[in-house]
């Protein structure tokens, strides 16, 4: 920062030097504001959800449904810094089969879950993240022998 206010120069006078020196600090702290403001009111609010067509369990729809997701998360990107933001907005999107799954993993996902059900919670569990979540709707609700081992599982 005191790049930008420049610094004291040897040939000043000793008055202007007292005279930077009283005003650096203010004007130093006055330039850190504008700077938080600027990051914090220029961030996207947090989107409450995605406006995707909800999952029908059907193998094709899967792609499709990832697809969508993926396209309004990259639209978002800027508001959702934490990974668990994207599962959150994916989760209300999941219907009938595909909520019984989703019920299965919670406890993996919500630490309060796990608490219930008395499993251990691991914050940096992969399903937390959106690639790990995607990954695993695709691999049990890609095809219908993938589906049919999910359900059984």
């Amino acid at each position: 920062m005191r790049d930008f206010l420049g610094s004291r120069k040897r040939h000043w006078s000793r008055e202007k030097k007292d005279k930077y020196d009283r005003q650096y600090p203010a004007l130093n702290k006055f330039i850190q504001e504008c700077h938080k403001a600027k990051k914090s009111s220029h961030r996207p609010k947090k989107p409450e959800q995605l406006g995707v067509d909800p999952l029908t369990g059907d193998p094709k729809d899967t792609q499709r449904f990832v697809h969508d997701v993926k396209i309004k998360l990259d639209y978002f990107r800027d508001s959702l810094v934490k990974e668990i933001d994207k599962v959150s907005l994916a989760i209300p999107l999941l219907r009938d089969m595909d909520k019984e799954w989703y019920n299965a993993i919670h406890p993996h996902i919500n630490k309060d879950a796990a608490k219930q059900r008395a499993i251990k919670f691991d914050p940096k569990n992969e399903l937390r993240t959106w690639e790990g979540f995607r990954k695993r709707l695709e691999g049990c609700f890609g095809n219908h022998s993938d589906r049919n081992r999910a359900l059984r599982e």
